[in-house]
């Protein structure tokens, strides 16, 4: 039997609406740089089928991303559901970098786990698919292009969960999702272009997983991340 002090921490249940599951996947889906500034998000209909929702539902959760500014609804044949870029202006970011910085230590308790697990656990299929996912990453990162900055964080975002993925942990890739979720704004308001090393260290990390070397791989992975709040401090304080 349960005692009196025991119950306490049980409350009444609240029904979720649909349209706030459906919200949570597609806003999730935008931080994580699934859907880049520009790219639009399926259509209504199609969002409803892979959803299992109704049309209504799709409609007032995307309602509410237009409402937060991350989408833009355009009618006509040539409209659509449009992520919109994000700005922040630099005094906004300075008295958010608290937050910014504690995400980029919860990826640190994180991330160089899961490389050191990757490197230990991975396979030559995940050898070929982090192969792809580099391949990409550095295609991008030769371009140089100012609006290349998009593409970037997808593909960044796609290798470091796909690494994430490979460590074999299903609560660790939840984690590390909900960090890199965090990071949308802040990352997206300061880099307006590509940083010239933002993939020189990339090289060092999946040569390490390539070659299976946990230590290593955890170590790379320490530097890149802390390399990414240095160049967000710099950034911020110029």
């Amino acid at each position: 039997m349960p005692s009196p002090s025991d119950a306490r921490s049980l409350g009444p249940v609240a029904a979720i609406p649909a349209h706030e599951l459906v919200l949570a996947q597609l806003r999730r889906s935008i931080h994580l740089g699934h859907f880049g500034a520009g790219d639009k998000l399926p259509p209504e209909r199609e969002l409803a089928k892979l959803l299992g929702v109704s049309r209504t539902t799709v409609r007032e959760a995307v309602r509410v991303l237009e409402g937060e500014g991350l989408v833009e609804i355009r009618r006509g044949s040539a409209g659509g559901i449009s992520v919109k870029p994000q700005s922040m202006g630099r005094t906004e970011l300075r008295r958010r970098m608290r937050e910014f910085e504690e995400i980029i230590e919860f990826r640190l308790a994180l991330e160089p786990m899961a490389a050191r697990l990757a490197a230990e656990r991975r396979t030559k299929a995940d050898i070929v698919a982090l192969d792809k996912a580099f391949e990409w990453l550095a295609a991008i990162a030769e371009t140089g292009a100012e609006g290349a900055v998009s593409d970037w964080v997808r593909a960044d975002g796609e290798y470091h969960l796909l690494i994430a993925r490979m460590a074999r942990n299903a609560r660790l890739l939840n984690a590390i999702e909900e960090a890199r979720a965090g990071m949308f704004l802040p990352i997206g308001a300061v880099f307006g272009r590509l940083e010239s090393r933002a993939h020189l260290m990339h090289l060092e990390l999946h040569d390490a997983i390539v070659a299976g070397d946990g230590d290593r791989a955890a170590a790379a992975m320490t530097a890149h991340v802390e390399a990414t709040l240095a160049d967000v401090r710099n950034l911020v304080g110029s």
